[in-house]
């Protein structure tokens, strides 16, 4: 099920005072396990050069409401591949993020694997170029089959699908890609995994749920586990976060 909320605050809205003291008062509910806690940053221009320190805030500010810490303070390790994991969590929490124009996407998880992929749906991707390159031969010539309209949506749909699964596991994008297989969709519904690579095997054991986290946009969260309730929030902390990595883009 996925429900989406306002989140309920201590104050109004999210306070930044400088980095040392980051912190957001929008408070989730407890995370049972298997659940999954969606926050949806609609986000103003950033610019290229702040744009790092300005996702890497709204990351700390996710994850410090559920570790009980400051932002500052979290500690972060990384695995073989670059995949980031969060060191001293009280109970066992993942999480993975995507930004794309217009918004950010941070998924939080607990006693789940989980990776996360966000696109706008007015993307005009060059559909058969990047399939024949990324995609599974039974894919691209179910593409080749569509209307330009219909193949640019259903090219949406399994790419969030395959990115979301590449980002779970950890391996990223590129020569992973085909790697994992979905039933054409062009209407956007829950991805259908038809094939996994053999380090992620068995394919029963991951499941994908498709989600709108604001008109225009399609996401797609991949999870090895049982998956429970999965909750969307739409928090208004990315303007005061966008307003402080300017300024400390304009101090360095």
């Amino acid at each position: 099920m996925v429900g989406k909320k306002n989140v309920p605050t201590a104050q109004p809205g999210c306070y930044i005072q400088a980095m040392q003291t980051l912190m957001c008062n929008e408070i989730p509910p407890p995370l049972a396990s298997g659940e999954v806690h969606l926050w949806w940053y609609p986000s103003p221009a950033v610019a290229p050069r702040t744009r790092r320190v300005y996702i890497d805030a709204l990351l700390r500010i996710s994850l410090a409401r559920y570790v009980g810490t400051t932002p500052q303070s979290l500690r972060f390790a990384r695995e073989t591949r670059g995949r980031p994991w969060l060191i001293d969590a009280a109970m066992p929490l993942d999480f993975n993020l995507s930004d794309t124009d217009g918004g950010t996407i941070i998924a939080v998880a607990r006693d789940l694997r989980i990776g996360v992929d966000i696109e706008r749906l007015d993307r005009q991707p060059r559909v058969m170029a990047l399939a024949q390159r990324y995609f599974r031969p039974e894919e691209t010539a179910g593409l080749s089959e569509l209307p330009s309209d219909q193949a640019q949506h259903a090219f949406l749909n399994a790419w969030t699908a395959k990115e979301s699964s590449c980002k779970a596991t950890g391996t990223g994008i590129y020569g992973w890609l085909d790697q994992w297989g979905f039933a054409r969709d062009i209407g956007g519904a829950d991805p259908q995994v038809t094939y996994v690579p053999e380090a992620a095997a068995p394919l029963t054991a991951w499941q994908h749920r498709r989600v709108s986290p604001a008109d225009g946009y399609t996401a797609v969260i991949a999870v090895k586990g049982v998956l429970g309730d999965i909750k969307l929030f739409a928090s208004d902390a990315a303007h005061a976060v966008a307003a402080w990595a300017h300024r400390r883009g304009q101090s360095a």
